[in-house]
């Protein structure tokens, strides 16, 4: 009865392993659509990058429309007050006179 419960044990530990491994590397953030991004600061935000612009919802808080004011290669949204450094999958928020905080997308 042992050796049957060892051996089944056995079993499942290499069926968890091998499916770990069938997962592979995560896709891509999509070029448009929702991006969800969790800063350091615990903010987490949904942007759509769209045209010149990124329309942003501050989770649980307001939304905007911040519009390019840096270049296509180094993107900068803003509107005076809030502010998006970057696209992708890194991003820094900006918040008035605040240190920007580092946010990761996914």
């Amino acid at each position: 009865m042992r050796y049957l419960l060892l051996g089944a044990l056995l079993l499942l530990a290499a069926c968890e392993t091998d499916q770990i491994g069938e997962r592979g590397p995560a896709p891509p953030l999509p070029d448009r659509g929702p991006i969800v991004y969790t800063c350091a600061d615990g903010t987490q935000l949904s942007v759509t990058f769209d045209n010149n612009q990124a329309q942003v919802a501050v989770i649980g808080g307001y939304s905007m429309v911040l519009p390019n004011i840096g270049t296509a290669d180094a993107p900068h949204y803003s509107n005076g007050r809030y502010g998006l450094v970057g696209r992708g999958a890194q991003t820094n928020w900006e918040v008035g006179r605040r240190a920007p905080t580092s946010c990761r997308g996914g």
